[in-house]
């Protein structure tokens, strides 16, 4: 006598549909996570979308106005184009990366190290500035927490950075350098880096690692701040847009030059 095993089959066929359609939905997801927006695409919206950090170097309101040098930048920019711009406020770095290739903002405005790792997920627009990775800590006559004099004396030491910051590649590299197993980085989600050295100087944590710009203006603030021993080189700083957004990238950069020509007057 024959066993039957046709319910068996068409289980195991079932199975194999139902996986099957799983990962084509997955994979459809995938193709529709990032999106073609360029320059005819924002035209035709009729607004540049932006994201930026809320800092005051950046972004930030005081009463009924608001300031912030990126933001200057951004509606300089706007005018320039002839388009109105929406603004978004997100200091978590990767999120704004994902909301830049999901299509959910065209320009990335904060000022970004130019990196290789960052090559591979964005294009960057022509450098704005220069600047350098350094790590804040108290003074050294501060005894409550050991002082920092070189990179060498990082090991051990808990270095606090912002959610998804990209020094936290630098100090990877920092740590293989000096072959460091226990070198270890700490993510602060929702702190800015101006937040981090407030920390720093209140007791709170000992070690931050911002950008020069952000802790010379934190030691004017908190005396009692050290920002000697550097993190990093000077590295090239720029804002970001899609890689398939080269008509804004272009526009963004001649924009650019004419902003430089008009400061060498």
């Amino acid at each position: 006598m024959k066993s039957v095993r046709t319910p068996h089959v068409l289980v195991f066929l079932a199975c194999v549909l139902a996986i099957a359609s799983i990962v084509t939905i997955l994979s459809d997801n995938r193709k529709d996570a990032f999106v073609s927006r360029d320059w005819p695409e924002i035209c035709e919206s009729g607004k540049l979308m932006v994201v930026m950090e809320y800092t005051p170097s950046s972004y930030m309101r005081v009463g009924d106005s608001i300031t912030g040098e990126q933001y200057r930048l951004v509606k300089s920019l706007s005018e320039r184009l002839g388009v109105p711009v929406e603004i978004s406020l997100e200091n978590d770095l990767q999120k704004s990366i994902d909301g830049l290739r999901r299509g959910d903002y065209d320009l990335v405005a904060r000022l970004l190290p130019i990196t290789t790792d960052m090559r591979d997920m964005v294009s960057f627009t022509d450098p704005f500035a220069t600047d350098k990775q350094v790590l804040v800590q108290r003074e050294k006559k501060d005894t409550t927490s050991d002082y920092v004099s070189s990179q060498l004396e990082l090991p051990g030491k808990k270095i606090y950075v912002t959610a998804n910051s990209p020094y936290i590649q630098r100090l990877s590299n920092v740590a293989e350098e000096i072959a460091a197993d226990d070198f270890i980085v700490e993510q602060m989600s929702d702190y800015n880096e101006e937040q981090l050295a407030m920390l720093v100087s209140n007791g709170e944590i000992d070690y931050a690692v911002c950008d020069y710009g952000t802790a010379s203006r934190s030691l004017a603030k908190y005396k009692n701040l050290d920002i000697s021993v550097n993190i990093s080189f000077t590295q090239l700083q720029a804002w970001a847009v899609r890689e398939d957004s080269p008509i804004l990238l272009d526009s963004i950069n001649a924009w650019m030059k004419t902003l430089s020509k008009k400061r060498k007057r």
